[in-house]
């Protein structure tokens, strides 16, 4: 594999993402995706001693909470049938490309023994793009939190888990989102009235870039 390059700085802001080798499906069932999700949140932590416990266990159900300090704010994330993107701040010194690296261990491990399969599962390292002059933080979020209209799936249908709803405060089970991030985010687009303009219009021109269109009038989360 070639090495990536880019550095990880602590208090920056990267857009990280990822897709199954060959463009395979890495979500065949809620219960896979759950279990990628539940993985954000209890591998992101420093306490080595919960973290290996963690990794270890193949069950959704065997979780252990770590008390650790975080390697990383999760900003806002969108699972996808065939990938995933994730805005993440780094907070510890290497903390993206451990968390990184325990997640794709974890996940694939899981993955496998359900599929009955072996060998990679991801497209290689995960890619990162480091939020810079014209990346303005609430426009990232608009592309990770509405990726899936981008790529027009309908999330009634398929299986699409985004952090949009921990944004809307509508999100009705687990939330694993920074609140203060969420906030100060939703802040710099005049509240949430103004963050859910600013982001309708940052998806249709994400979509206009790709030869895509996404219908105003109609526009649903």
């Amino acid at each position: 594999m070639g090495i990536r390059n880019i550095t990880f700085s602590n208090d920056e802001y990267y857009h990280v993402f990822n897709r199954g080798v060959d463009k395979r499906v890495i979500f065949n069932t809620k219960e896979q995706q759950y279990f990628f999700f539940r993985r954000l949140f209890l591998l992101n932590t420093t306490n080595t001693s919960k973290l290996i416990a963690n990794q270890r266990s193949r069950r959704k159900d065997k979780e252990i909470i770590a008390n650790g300090d975080q390697l990383v704010s999760i900003v806002a994330y969108c699972l996808l049938p065939n990938h995933f993107h994730l805005l993440l701040k780094q907070k510890v010194d290497n903390g993206i490309s451990q968390y990184m690296q325990r997640l794709g261990t974890s996940y694939t491990k899981f993955f496998n023994q359900q599929e009955k399969r072996s060998g990679c599962l991801f497209q290689g390292k995960f890619k990162a793009t480091h939020l810079s002059g014209d990346y303005a933080l609430p426009t990232v979020s608009a592309y990770v939190n509405l990726n899936y209209k981008h790529h027009q799936i309908d999330i009634k249908q398929h299986l699409v888990k985004s952090s949009i709803f921990e944004y809307l405060n509508t999100e009705k089970s687990d939330r694993i989102c920074d609140p203060s991030e969420m906030q100060n985010i939703i802040t710099e687009t005049s509240g949430l009235d103004g963050y859910i303009e600013y982001i309708k219009h940052a998806s249709i021109h994400f979509a206009d870039a790709k030869g895509n269109t996404i219908n105003m009038s109609n526009f649903e989360f």
